[in-house]
């Protein structure tokens, strides 16, 4: 009898994502990919020492017979104790190292960090095998393409399997990593369900742990709630004009709130529900929905920045930029971030805005970009927009290398409050320094394309780094973490809206000129 089954629990509704439909992807089969390990060589093919290094240096393109020998004499690879590649079934492959590493691309090919599981946690003596495989079966009965935005079904399906979940971090080589609040509820999976592979991917488990990308920095584009401040902590955005005709100017939201430290009541509160809802289940009672420490708050509990003004501050003197008069977040005023942060993005209007545009010597940024083509292996770059003020002059030739950061997109972030039944969406990305945080960086824009290029599309703004646990000791718990930069998704009315750039500077510069001498910031 061909009927069409029903799903185990009836999903609760959440807040719809801003993605295009042309983002997601729920056609693809639902096979699981392995790694492949690379192993150093002895061949002699590139001659001595010096010369192969240089060889491994300037490759451009890798194929099968030279892989073993990039993988040996790069400078950057032949320092990991293990490097992997990705299947190429998940997309182009990339490189897969442990722990942080100094550049984006080896050979023409993307390095991403290694996650690891935590095999610190993992009950002694147990087989290695999934508890009740029939349930993720019967849920993703298609597979998930971890180069595309999940769909709205694929995230009801995930907090339906993991109900202590707070969140998942799905990486493009072929991994999907369940995000917890607690290393108690890391132990109950294993203990109960042990779930190791979702729609093809491979399903491993952390804890949820970030920073802001914010920091006191000394630039002349820095910005800040007073004009009085010494320094800013944050960066100017995009310069938009919005569809009914509204021009502003964005930057973050957390740098013009008051952002609460994690306070020791909140692990104690947070231990009490799990008992009250485990009580419960023991019963037979149903359990009701409590606040995690990720999420959107209550409107009580809100820390609303509309109506701060914003200064850029210079060494001789400030600049006030505007008003914020629009905010995309209601942030709390109790819970630590991101708690009420869906985009982290306020808007700043005033009748004297200042122009923005690109460093001189780099791409106008002039359109939105598709999130899928980042996620696909294009190439991206993170930049420091500038606004002219006139207080600084570049001599001929001069080009500031800090404003810009190569960059790979490694996957998405996604984190929900299944008490305010809301869920919010990020891109993840690494640069050619993730071994330091990328302070300063905040407000700062992804683009999609090369610094070379004449012009960009932008993608998101940084907000955050996420600390991605990738390798574990099972016996003492130390972990190797790598520093990974996370930026929102964008709400509808902002992608839709049009880039006003200063692009003068850009008009007459072809790809890899210098700016026009003397030129005057």
């Amino acid at each position: 009898m061909d009927f069409k089954r029903r799903r185990l629990v009836t999903p609760t509704r959440y807040n719809r994502l801003p993605v295009p439909a042309s983002d997601t992807d729920l056609s693809r089969v639902n096979e699981l990919g392995y790694v492949r390990l690379v192993l150093k060589t002895e061949s002699g093919m590139w001659g001595q020492p010096e010369k192969a290094e240089i060889r491994a240096l300037h490759a451009l393109e890798i194929n099968q017979e030279v892989e073993g020998l990039i993988r040996t004499w790069h400078p950057v690879l032949r320092t990991y104790d293990q490097v992997f590649v990705s299947d190429p079934r998940y997309g182009p492959e990339v490189w897969l190292v442990p722990g942080t590493c100094t550049v984006t691309m080896v050979a023409g090919r993307a390095i991403h960090p290694m996650p690891s599981d935590r095999l610190d946690l993992c009950p002694l003596g147990i087989p290695l095998t999934p508890r009740s495989p029939w349930k993720e079966q019967f849920i993703f009965r298609e597979g998930i393409n971890p180069r595309k935005i999940l769909a709205h079904e694929q995230l009801d399906g995930l907090r339906e399997l993991f109900p202590a979940a707070v969140g998942v971090r799905v990486l493009a080589a072929g991994f999907m990593v369940m995000l917890f609040t607690s290393v108690s509820d890391i132990q109950d999976i294993y203990w109960n369900d042990w779930i190791m592979e979702v729609g093809g991917l491979k399903v491993m488990y952390d804890l949820l742990e970030l920073d802001l990308t914010s920091k006191q920095m000394n630039s002349s584009m820095k910005v800040a709630e007073k004009p009085d401040a010494v320094c800013g902590s944050g960066c100017l955005g995009l310069r938009i004009k919005m569809q009914d005709g509204k021009e502003g100017i964005t930057t973050v939201t957390h740098d013009f709130v008051r952002r609460p430290s994690w306070s020791r009541a909140l692990p104690f509160a947070d231990w009490i529900s799990k008992r009250e809802n485990s009580l419960r289940r023991l019963l037979n009672l149903s359990t009701p929905a409590d606040t995690p420490v990720t999420g959107i708050s209550r409107a009580w509990l809100s820390n609303c920045p509309i109506g701060k003004e914003v200064w850029l501050t210079t060494a001789s003197s400030p600049t006030r930029i505007g008003t914020i008069t629009q905010a995309f977040d209601t942030p709390s005023l109790i819970f630590p971030y991101p708690s009420g942060y869906q985009h982290d993005l306020c808007l700043i209007t005033g009748d004297n805005l200042p122009p923005l545009s690109s460093p001189p010597g780099y791409p106008a940024v002039t359109e939105w970009a598709p999130y899928s083509n980042a996620l696909a292996g294009s190439n991206v770059f993170v930049v420091k927009m500038n606004t002219l003020t006139g207080n600084r002059v570049l001599a001929e030739d001069t080009m500031n290398p800090d404003a810009v950061r190569d960059a790979t997109v490694i996957g998405t972030q996604y984190m929900w409050d299944r008490a305010a039944h809301s869920q919010s969406a990020s891109l993840l990305w690494t640069t050619s320094e993730p071994a330091a945080p990328a302070t300063g960086w905040s407000g700062s824009v992804l683009c999609l394309g090369r610094p070379s290029d004449q012009s960009s599309g932008a993608l998101v703004f940084q907000n955050h780094q996420v600390h991605c646990t990738s390798s574990v000791n099972p016996s003492t718990g130390e972990k190797l973490v790598s520093a990974v930069n996370a930026g929102f998704l964008l709400p509808e009315c902002v992608r839709s809206s049009e880039i006003v750039t200063s692009i003068d500077q850009h008009r007459q510069r072809t790809a890899d000129t210098p700016p026009s001498p003397n030129s005057r910031m």
